[in-house]
């Protein structure tokens, strides 16, 4: 989201304290987005649950910050950017008190759903405050800092996660956050300028409406699909056919209404239309590894949550390597280029963490998340380019927000999908595994495999039981990474109907 500064634009002291105020409260957003996967096998542990009840911690605030999302800019008109921006910070910060005295799932994830909601104008005021402060031609620098302090919040978050946990509780992934906040908060009322705002702009309360609704109807749907039984309940039935009829009465509003929720001229932008899509798929699969290696790493692999935490951090300095490098290549390339070699290294190293196994030594997911961040990284700039850098002046608050929800709206369908898709295949692999075990088998007879499980003793089956959970988890695991290499190899053919643009163009 940008908008045009009302006053002149800062300078010295001002400028580094305005930007800082800007950065770091969205940096703390981000970081309590980034640290909660760490801390999601200490919070099943807590609340006795299950892998696809504690993913609610995700999911409910996805679900909040994509509800948000979609109507930060008419609140942002009618309440004033920095208004909005410390009502956030605020909001956001007491939500983190909230989070952390949680005692059982319930309240973590009406916490998390708040959480969302108030944190979501974080991202695009944070990004429009730290642009404004900077002269037009040093637009994309200003971009580039804001994105490197947003993704180092993030890059961090599993290592520091990792030790608060291990030497204080899970709580603390929150309660370290809230002194960041109040120091934002107290920096943005002193030194962030307010700009216009039009107390008389109009939200399109059905296209609004509709819209939220099918988003919550399907993410309910596939969440609780798995635990009961897909189509043969009642329940997920109802919700999908609320989301269908809600969806085609907000597709109906949209091309019939006077003022619809999208502008209709959005529509008519190809660049923009293949965006959302590719927006779509890619936060579907991009959230994946962020859920499930740090399962993966501390209940399979048995790594404690530090070292963990230290094993994930590559993604994030791949993503911070990623923006400095398009900053220096992006006007001399075809950014369709940079997407597509992106897609491809993205695929290869998914395809390479699907030959995991419980064993995982360090190195073998180092090596595949630094790669992947880069991509990450690398790829975010030119996708912007294409999808914001040829939209009209008047479009581009609202382009910017409904990029934003899309991406918001993968990323929630992604991990109820993914949740949902390793349960069953979890499920399913334990009973195939399973059927091997009988005395039949010759395996068990021989004297190295029987003294270590002996079917007649119950202490071995318990042994051999776990055993075969473990493995049955780490083919699901497995699975999902390649479900991972082909929803991006999808995204390849995608590249080719961008319309290309002068290198370096784009929003900012």
């Amino acid at each position: 989201m940008t908008a045009a500064p009302a006053t002149a634009i800062p300078t010295g002291f001002n400028r580094a304290v305005l930007v800082v105020a800007a950065t770091i409260g969205t940096a703390a957003y981000d970081f309590t987005w980034t640290v909660v996967g760490v801390g999601l096998p200490h919070m099943q542990g807590s609340f006795s649950a299950t892998p696809d009840q504690v993913a609610w911690v995700l999911t409910a605030f996805i679900i909040g910050s994509a509800m948000m999302m979609g109507s930060v800019g008419w609140v942002t008109a009618r309440l004033g950017r920095k208004r909005v921006f410390m009502l956030s910070l605020a909001g956001y910060t007491a939500t983190l008190l909230g989070c952390g005295l949680a005692t059982s799932l319930e309240e973590m994830v009406i916490w998390r759903f708040v959480q969302g909601v108030l944190g979501a104008p974080l991202i695009p005021l944070g990004q429009a405050i730290t642009v404004d402060a900077f002269p037009p031609e040093r637009h994309g620098k200003a971009t580039s800092i804001w994105a490197i302090a947003i993704v180092a919040g993030g890059a961090f978050g599993p290592v520091a996660g990792g030790w608060l946990i291990e030497q204080y509780g899970w709580p603390w992934i929150f309660y370290i956050t809230i002194p960041v906040g109040i120091v934002s908060f107290i920096a943005a009322w002193i030194f962030i300028p307010e700009v216009p705002n039009d107390p008389d702009r109009r939200l399109d309360w059905f296209g609004f409406t509709t819209l939220m609704v099918a988003i919550v109807s399907v993410q309910l749907a596939l969440s609780r699909g798995e635990r009961l039984d897909w189509f043969e309940s009642p329940e997920v039935i109802v919700e999908f056919l609320i989301a269908g009829i809600a969806f085609y009465l907000f597709v109906v509003n949209t091309l019939t209404a006077e003022r619809p929720f999208i502008d209709r001229a959005l529509f008519r932008n190809r660049n923009y239309v293949i965006s959302l899509f590719f927006l779509l798929i890619f936060g579907a699969i991009i959230i994946l590894p962020n859920i499930l290696l740090p399962l993966l790493l501390q209940q399979l692999a048995g790594y404690p949550a530090t070292q963990a935490g230290f094993m994930l951090i590559p993604r994030g300095l791949g993503v911070i390597a990623g923006l400095l490098l398009i900053g220096q290549i992006e006007h001399r390339v075809d950014a369709r280029v940079v997407i597509f070699l992106c897609l491809i290294a993205t695929v290869y190293t998914a395809w390479e963490m699907a030959h995991w196994n419980v064993g995982v030594r360090p190195w073998e997911v180092i090596w595949p998340n630094l790669i992947q961040g880069i991509a990450s990284g690398m790829m975010w700039v030119p996708v912007s380019a294409l999808a914001l850098g040829t939209l009209d002046k008047r479009l581009q608050a609202e382009g910017y927000a409904i990029f934003y929800l899309q991406f918001d709206i993968g990323s929630a369908v992604g991990v109820a999908g993914v949740i949902a898709i390793h349960t069953r295949q979890t499920q399913a692999t334990h009973a195939m595994l399973a059927e091997h075990v009988n005395p039949f088998n010759e395996l068990f007879q021989y004297p190295a495999i029987a003294e270590i499980w002996d079917l007649a003793e119950a202490s071995a089956l318990a042994a051999l039981d776990h055993e075969v959970t473990r493995q049955a988890a780490m083919i699901a695991y497995n699975n999902s990474f390649v479900l991972l290499a082909i929803g991006t190899a999808v995204l390849i053919p995608t590249v080719f109907f961008f319309r290309p643009t002068r290198p370096g163009a784009g929003g900012h």
